[in-house]
């Protein structure tokens, strides 16, 4: 007799639809997982290559540390602020910390598609509230509570989608919530934001006892490949996360680099100018071309293509023979779309071309 698995963990498939290796290795512009474009500052490239002649070494004290810049930086407490190897490690963290067997954990039907595996992971069961046009939708989310509930979480800006929900409706959600349901706002595109609308989740979260944000450094910052990222929390809940995370959770090389990260906060500035202006274009360009565009608070588009104009499918699969990898989500919801990050202008301008001619033809002179 073999030992058993939990039983929740057939349940997890993947959430995005993968691509020919082949073609992959071909690729030339890659917009495919939300990555900067711009990559990290030359201060973080700097600490990187003087960090990296000590990697025998473990990063002793970093999680300290980094907690109080991180906190200085964003005017947050240290002790609500707690950092780990990215964000993804500590909505586990949440998940394994707050989730029971059986427990319910809400998410938004079309919301970022990793959620539900964090309920499966420890046998709770993840109920999915219908939306609105991809965008999460809080009286629908409110109508999925019961006596199981213990988790509602949502990514705002959303992942695959772009969309968001405002502050004031972000507000109301936590205010119909028992006090028991913890209420987590992934919001690893905050940076990116620009609407004036969206307001503060750190202040919601030093309101309240039930109220959690996580942030990383994988974004704006052009630190995806280190993974790191941080959360903020009532200090009840950081001091039980911090008991089952990993020893040295974070790296030297990691740490050295999102202290320099912090510290340019005019290279950050100019991330955020470059992505909304190519934002702007790109979504002109989309909806030039017949593509229905969601708005977005993000650094990436998803575009649904009318079967009319052209199968996303096929469009997916012309674009990386010729080198752009986007992304395709495996949801059937998602069946004619295609998410575009977005990339530098000389990328875009190529991505803009290669899709005039796969969905109009060759532009004539």
């Amino acid at each position: 007799m073999t030992p058993e698995l939990r039983p929740g963990l057939e349940n997890i498939k993947p959430h995005m639809v993968a691509a020919d290796d082949k073609a992959l290795a071909r690729t030339r512009i890659n917009i495919a997982s939300n990555e900067s474009a711009f990559g990290p500052c030359d201060l973080a490239i700097a600490a990187a290559t003087e960090a990296i002649q000590r990697m025998e070494r473990y990063a002793d004290g970093a999680e300290a540390v980094l907690t109080e810049r991180v906190a200085h930086h964003h005017a947050l407490s240290p002790d609500g602020v707690v950092c780990g190897n990215g964000s993804d490690d500590l909505l586990a963290r949440l998940a394994r910390a707050f989730l029971r067997p059986g427990d319910e954990l809400i998410c938004s039907i079309n919301g970022y598609q990793k959620i539900p595996n964090y309920a499966y992971a420890n046998d709770a069961v993840p109920v999915r509230a219908n939306d609105s046009d991809f965008t999460t939708n809080v009286d629908e989310v409110l109508s999925c509570l019961s006596s199981k509930t213990r988790i509602v979480m949502i990514a705002n800006p959303d992942n695959p989608s772009g969309t968001w929900v405002s502050g004031s409706e972000v507000r109301r959600l936590h205010q119909n919530l028992p006090s028991s349901v913890l209420l987590i706002l992934d919001s690893a595109y905050l940076e990116y934001v620009d609407d004036d609308e969206f307001g503060d989740p750190a202040s919601l979260v030093e309101e309240n006892e039930n109220v959690v944000m996580t942030r990383t450094f994988s974004k704006i910052y052009g630190l995806a490949g280190l993974r790191l990222g941080w959360m903020y929390a009532p200090k009840r809940i950081t001091d039980a996360i911090r008991k089952i995370g990993m020893t040295f959770p974070i790296s030297n090389v990691a740490f050295e680099c999102a202290k320099a990260a912090l510290a340019d906060r005019e290279y950050t500035k100019s991330v955020f100018e470059r992505n909304l202006n190519g934002r702007q274009k790109f979504a002109a360009t989309l909806e030039r071309l017949g593509a229905r565009v969601l708005p977005s608070q993000t650094n990436f588009l998803l575009a649904t293509f009318p079967p009319d104009l052209v199968a996303a499918s096929d469009l997916h699969r012309e674009l990386l023979a010729q080198g752009i990898f986007t992304r395709r989500l495996a949801s059937d919801a998602f069946s004619d779309c295609i998410r575009f990050t977005i990339g530098t202008p000389s990328q875009m301008k190529e991505v803009s071309h290669v899709l005039q001619d796969l969905i109009k033809g060759p532009a004539t002179a």
